[in-house]
């Protein structure tokens, strides 16, 4: 069982955390964050350079505060979405074990969209 802080990018104060298998797949991680957060969502791996995102830098620090930065922005491009099919192990391969003090997954809730009648 590893536990994974999350936080909803653009929303100021949306960390929390899930717990998940390793072994689970990344569907099972969206149901887990579901479960906390119950919207439509896009989930991220929090890494850049194949390191954990801080706690302690800026960038986070802003993330925490609702800001989208250049680094979150490149995170969290579409071709970098975790898919559901996936098993977590896979991206969990050569990281180190997630920690506090970090943010291990990105949450993008797509903007909604109105429907003009």
């Amino acid at each position: 069982m590893v536990k994974l802080f999350c936080a909803i990018v653009g929303v100021a104060g949306s960390a929390f955390s899930v717990r998940v298998d390793e072994s689970d797949s990344v569907d099972d991680l969206k149901k887990a964050i579901k479960g906390e957060k119950p919207n439509d969502y896009h989930v991220f791996l929090a890494k850049t350079d194949g390191a954990w995102l801080s706690s302690l830098t800026e960038d986070v620090k802003k993330l925490k505060k609702g800001e989208k930065t250049a680094l979150v922005e490149a995170v969290t491009h579409k071709d970098n979405e975790l898919q559901g099919e996936d098993p977590i192990s896979e991206y969990l391969e050569g990281i180190d074990a997630p920690k506090v003090k970090q943010i291990h997954v990105l949450v993008v809730v797509p903007e909604q969209q109105w429907l003009w009648i």
